[in-house]
């Protein structure tokens, strides 16, 4: 008794499923280039909305695809495929235990071909606002013993305040001048005799990016050589 109640669940169970099944229909078809019906596209992303959700497919490598277990309706075929135009076709009728084909054409008239970009870099010239104090100008100042006097009165953009150790250039603040000798950053060069200056450059705007990001203005100072002081000292001698 108890076997044969079980058996009848079972068979009810059965039933209800098929039941469940009765009256599901198909969304089938191929998908073609529309410039060419006879050449398929392979994996295109094909998808209709219903109540639940998304029902998705994707066409095979001869490019048909089919749709299952759809509940009878009129539904909006959507189709994706990389390089082409997404399509929607639009009022597919869905009907109880049937097959709807639809053959889906795609396009690529709405797709971008290959861009070309013909880049060149963008030319930007400086402004180098550069004071070189020559040698000769260098041997006949009165500041020759002082480097950062030499600067100060070459030109206006160059100020050594009374009674300070420090230039400003173009109003910036005390200290915030850098200083280079021989290619090497110094804090100061007040050191350096005027005698041994090779040549003596200020830039006050326009800084070159070697010397890194200042507002304050580059003092660049080159000594002279050995040799060049030995032929100086015999000049004088």
């Amino acid at each position: 008794m108890k076997k044969g109640r079980i058996l009848l669940m079972v068979a009810l169970g059965i039933a209800q499923l098929v039941g469940a099944q009765v009256g599901l229909g198909r969304i089938s078809g191929f998908v073609y280039e529309k410039t060419d019906s006879t050449t398929t596209i392979p994996i295109t992303r094909l998808w209709i909305e219903t109540e639940a959700g998304k029902m998705n497919a994707r066409s095979d490598f001869d490019g048909s695809y089919k749709i299952d277990a759809i509940k009878p309706g009129t539904y909006n075929l959507y189709a994706a495929e990389m390089g082409h135009d997404s399509t929607m076709i639009a009022g597919v009728v869905v009907r109880p235990d049937g097959i709807t084909t639809v053959d889906v054409y795609m396009s690529d008239e709405n797709v971008l071909g290959v861009v070309i970009l013909d880049f060149s870099a963008i030319k930007i010239e400086k402004d180098i606002q550069k004071i070189t104090i020559l040698q000769e100008d260098i041997a006949k100042s009165p500041f020759i013993r002082d480097p950062k006097g030499l600067l100060a009165g070459s030109s206006s953009d160059i100020q050594q305040p009374e009674g300070s150790d420090n230039i400003i250039i173009r109003g910036s603040r005390p200290g915030d001048a850098i200083y280079y000798i021989d290619g090497v950053k110094a804090t100061d060069m007040s050191s350096v005799p005027g005698v041994s200056i090779q040549g003596l450059q200020a830039y006050t705007g326009g800084i070159p990016a070697k010397y890194g990001d200042t507002t304050g203005g580059v003092v660049v100072l080159e000594t002279k050589g050995y040799f060049d002081l030995y032929y100086a000292w015999k000049a004088r001698n």
